[in-house]
């Protein structure tokens, strides 16, 4: 079960709160967290994203993934809270945290959709 919840985040069109998903995932596979606010996932997100708003970030990433080498993108809806979040995660080791800016730049540049799916 644990496999295709990883498969369905990675690869499909899956948006999951980070503790429904516990499986680490490899350092290759990027990750996608939206740091937003509860209102805002729920008005819509990029399909693949798992939410960690900016205030949980710390407490929450372990249920992302433990790999502190795993590529993390972080988008919010300006760039400025994924900022916030890059500095924090990479402060406590994340060294490939990277802020990839608002959600509307973040799904052009990954060429994913928004979805409130």
């Amino acid at each position: 079960m644990k496999k295709i919840l990883l498969t369905l985040m990675v690869f499909g069109s899956f948006g999951a709160f980070a503790e429904d998903t516990l499986e680490t995932t490899q350092a290759s596979n990027p990750i996608l967290i939206d740091v937003r606010t509860d209102a805002e996932w729920n008005d819509g997100y990029i399909e693949t994203a798992i939410h960690i708003p900016l205030d949980k970030i710390l407490q929450k990433i372990e249920f992302a993934t433990e790999n502190k080498e795993q590529t993390i993108y972080l988008y919010c809806r300006s760039g400025k809270r994924s900022a916030k979040a890059e500095k924090a995660l990479q402060s406590i080791g994340y060294i490939n945290a990277k802020n990839i800016g608002g959600i509307k730049q973040a799904s052009s540049s990954l060429q994913l959709k928004i979805t409130n799916e």
